[in-house]
């Protein structure tokens, strides 16, 4: 219970730091325009800090994905699990909020992310397929961007797909699972990419997890699911 009251806190302080965070996106714009701009003719720059490269239209907007991911996270209490985690940008963000790290673990697929963690960041992430990689149990299980791509032939295998992987998370998580999802509610559907009705995704999960939040009220096309181990 102690940990719930920690973590209501850290909410209610995380709701602040909103402010705060999109007072520094504007603060620190020349150097978000700058690797905004990068492109791959500009070498290495290009793949250690453009945003395209993970996923994102801008850092900005990737800065402000993980704002709400982490909600309530303290990273001098909380050990992290980062799924699909690329060069590992999670890693500097809670870096620079947090007075000390207690345990980072970062897994994604493609091998090219961890030389560029190693480069960024000098830190070593597990290099092998989710679904099938042993990983150990930390406070928070998270995904940012992982479920965004289509990864099967229908829409029904992606769902079924998707709430397995909830599954996997969900039992890797000593307290919180959090993830973003793409939202089909008034957006563009894009081929190759997977949209769920953030509707859907709350009253599955809320039938099977109980203690679910669906963060729907930071951005036109992406929504943030946490789920609570009480």
């Amino acid at each position: 219970m102690i940990y719930y009251q920690n973590l209501n806190h850290n909410i209610m302080n995380s709701e602040k730091e909103i402010t705060e965070h999109v007072s520094n996106i504007v603060l620190n714009q020349d150097q978000q325009t700058y690797n905004d701009k990068l492109t791959p003719e500009s070498g290495n720059d290009y793949l250690l800090y453009s945003p395209y490269v993970v996923g994102y239209s801008s850092e900005a907007e990737q800065q402000y994905m993980f704002l709400n991911l982490l909600m309530g996270f303290d990273g001098s209490m909380d050990s992290l699990l980062d799924i699909g985690c690329g060069r590992a940008d999670l890693y500097e963000y809670i870096t620079k909020r947090s007075t000390s790290i207690i345990s980072y673990q970062g897994i994604d697929h493609n091998p090219n992310m961890n030389d560029l963690a190693k480069q960024k960041y000098n830190i070593d992430i597990i290099n092998d397929k989710f679904e099938t990689a042993k990983l150990k149990n930390a406070d928070w299980v998270v995904a940012s961007g992982f479920f965004t791509p289509r990864r099967c032939e229908t829409e029904s295998e992606d769902l079924q797909k998707l709430f397995k992987d909830i599954d996997k998370m969900y039992s890797l998580a000593n307290n919180v699972v959090s993830f973003n999802m793409l939202s089909p509610i008034g957006n563009e559907v894009v081929n190759g990419f997977f949209y769920v009705h953030p509707g859907l995704i709350m009253d599955m999960l809320i039938e099977k997890y109980r203690y679910v939040t669906v963060k729907n009220n930071y951005s036109e096309d992406v929504y943030t699911v946490t789920i609570y181990k009480f």
